[in-house]
């Protein structure tokens, strides 16, 4: 657990002297653009207060960050749509281009792999917190409260909805909506009681982690190899007794295995074929074979791994996404230094941090660092590094006035990111699955990073074009009637 607390501990300092500077502050201005400024403090609201955020008053680098979450989080999930899990493990085996491939491997599995969806928490938990200071602002009490419980179902509606008829069993919408509704008690808490909540949750979170006290087994990896496990051989080979006996003969020191039998090495990849081979035809079904395959699965993400994994790895980060809005962290109100402190700070331990977990099972040059048991210590600290990371990044882009350009097309991403998260579910399963054009199993790591890419690109200019019609997303708007807010978008 050390090693992991020493390398987050940088930055439980800086958001403590943040919280220290800050944290008196019982109303936050909050800087738009450098020239406006929204009043958080509750006072009689005026006619119309509970229209939706216009476009003057949105937080931009919080819309930036939210679309770049967006579309990050797909450079993930599209290994689970696109390949076998067992051959996302063995990025050295499944494939030509081994350099590419293990490249690829190491930028998802130590960047990508719980900091997209620990920003898209972050910031939820932040968003959450200025819709009800918005909702706070209006005089008819328990109806504002009602909008944002609406809000809340609309998403857990949309959650099973996603998981289930639209084949995707990792969704976080359900767990969102049901979190979401133990932040109302934290609405008035003040900064420094979430970010103490925060890092108690967090660190909770962290020992249960290192202990392994979670569900067994990972969604996103079937044989769990990059986190070191390696699966007890299966010897489906005909000849399974013989088999058994000359690996058991080899492993007691007998010498080379006898003819026809089979070694350790040889059982465990052919293992792995099998498993991957089973999953591809599970993945080329048709449209009732894939509902009937992946309903169990999302079952098991929406019952007991919310309860078990999900509640607190994802309600910390929404605690702590509220804190850093209460503290101004999220809403451009601390120095440009803080920023540049914790972005380069947060994104070298936390890329450091993500070599150390991954690299050692492809890079041998990584070997004498494998942190062995003690792998799960370094989850929250590496992801929490790069989410402060990512969150200081930003915030300076966009004080430099010639790199703002860079965050325009990820704001407009931002808008409308719960239907961009939605529509890579129904892309990736047209491409890959077998009612669409049964691509899975077909690529190599760089080459579904590749599609990945393509599909962000597709994204965005599809986001700009919307949101320059004045309209919000389709499922943004979809959310807003269930909440029963049929008021016009400003």
């Amino acid at each position: 657990m050390w090693p992991g607390v020493l390398c987050a501990g940088p930055f439980f300092l800086l958001v403590r002297r943040a919280a220290r500077a800050y944290g008196k502050r019982q109303h936050i201005l909050l800087d738009i653009s450098e020239k406006t400024r929204v009043e958080q403090s509750c006072r009689p609201a005026p006619a119309g207060a509970g229209a939706p955020l216009r476009a003057s008053d949105r937080l931009p680098v919080l819309d930036a960050l939210r679309g770049f979450a967006a579309l990050g989080i797909l450079w993930r999930n599209i290994f689970v749509f696109g390949m076998p899990s067992v051959a996302f493990s063995l990025p050295v085996e499944w494939g030509t281009a081994v350099g590419a491939n293990v490249a690829t491997w190491l930028f998802v599995a130590g960047f990508v792999d719980g900091t997209m969806r620990g920003l898209f928490s972050l910031l939820f938990g932040a968003s959450a917190l200025l819709l009800l200071d918005k909702y706070a602002l209006r005089p008819d009490g328990l109806a504002a409260a009602d909008l944002y419980f609406r809000r809340l179902a609309g998403l857990i509606a949309l959650g099973v909805i996603h998981g289930y008829l639209l084949l995707w069993p990792n969704d976080i919408l359900f767990v969102y909506g049901v979190v979401g509704m133990f932040l109302f008690l934290l609405r008035s808490v003040s900064a420094r009681g979430l970010l103490v909540l925060a890092l108690v949750l967090l660190s909770v979170s962290t020992l249960k982690d290192g202990l392994g006290w979670g569900l067994e087994g990972d969604p996103f990896d079937a044989v769990g190899i990059a986190g070191g496990d390696v699966p007890d051989p299966a010897f489906d080979l005909g000849e399974e007794e013989a088999a058994q006996g000359a690996v058991a003969e080899q492993a007691s020191g007998g010498g080379a295995p006898a003819d026809g039998a089979v070694s350790e090495e040889e059982a465990f990849y052919a293992d792995v074929e099998l498993q991957a081979m089973a999953e591809i035809d599970e993945r080329l079904q048709s449209y009732s074979g894939l509902l009937a395959t992946i309903a169990p699965l999302t079952f098991e993400e929406q019952t007991r791994r919310l309860v078990a994994d999900h509640l607190l790895d994802v309600g910390a980060m929404m605690v702590l996404g509220m804190a850093l809005y209460r503290l101004g962290g999220l809403s451009g109100r601390w120095s440009w230094r803080v920023y540049a402190a914790m972005a380069v700070v947060g994104l070298s331990v936390g890329g450091t941090l993500g070599m150390i977990v991954n690299a050692p099972s492809v890079l041998v040059a990584w070997s004498p660092y494998d942190p062995g048991e003690a792998i799960g210590y370094f989850y929250n600290p590496r992801r929490v590094s790069l989410c402060l990371g990512l969150v200081g990044a930003f915030h300076l882009l966009a004080r430099i006035r010639a790199a703002r350009w860079l965050l325009a097309p990820l704001q407009a991403a931002g808008r409308v990111a719960l239907t961009i998260y939605v529509s890579q579910s129904v892309l990736c399963a047209l491409l890959f699955y077998g009612p669409g054009l049964g691509l899975f199993g077909e690529f190599e790591h760089v080459t579904v990073l590749q599609i990945a890419f393509g599909l962000n690109a597709l994204q965005l200019l599809l986001a700009w074009a919307w949101v320059r019609s004045g309209r919000q997303g389709p499922l943004e708007a979809l959310i807003r009637r269930v909440a029963g807010d049929t008021r016009p978008a400003a």
